[in-house]
């Protein structure tokens, strides 16, 4: 998974990805797996955006890891069927991890202690 910025302005998941892809994972995390069609039909209305939007989006998140997808045949040909790669619990560890060793990495152990005693 790959996170290149965080929002700190913004809460929860709209600070690490935009509203729409947060909407995409939260539909998946309630359905556990889903069409495009099905996220459409949940994240679609919310964000008042096209079918095609949906489904390129979607694209994207299997490209950036955050979404998994499986390909099986249907009527009328291939069916897509996405389902979350993380757990709302696992992507908040892995977001965690990624943060405390960028600290780390750029200001120090220093950063970590600091952190540690905020969280006291």
């Amino acid at each position: 998974m790959e996170l290149h910025k965080i929002d700190f302005e913004k809460k929860g998941l709209n600070s690490l990805i935009g509203k729409l892809e947060s909407d995409i994972m939260d539909a998946l995390w309630d359905k556990e797996k889903a069409t495009c069609r099905e996220v459409f039909d949940e994240a679609g209305e919310k964000n008042d955006v096209a079918y095609t939007t949906i489904t390129v989006t979607m694209d994207r998140m299997h490209s950036k890891g955050l979404i998994e997808r499986k390909i099986h045949k249907g009527k009328g040909g291939l069916i897509y069927t996405y389902s979350p790669k993380y757990s709302r619990k696992e992507l908040s560890e892995e977001v965690s991890d990624k943060f405390v060793s960028f600290l780390k990495d750029t200001f120090g152990s220093s950063s970590v202690a600091y952190l540690r005693k905020k969280l006291k």
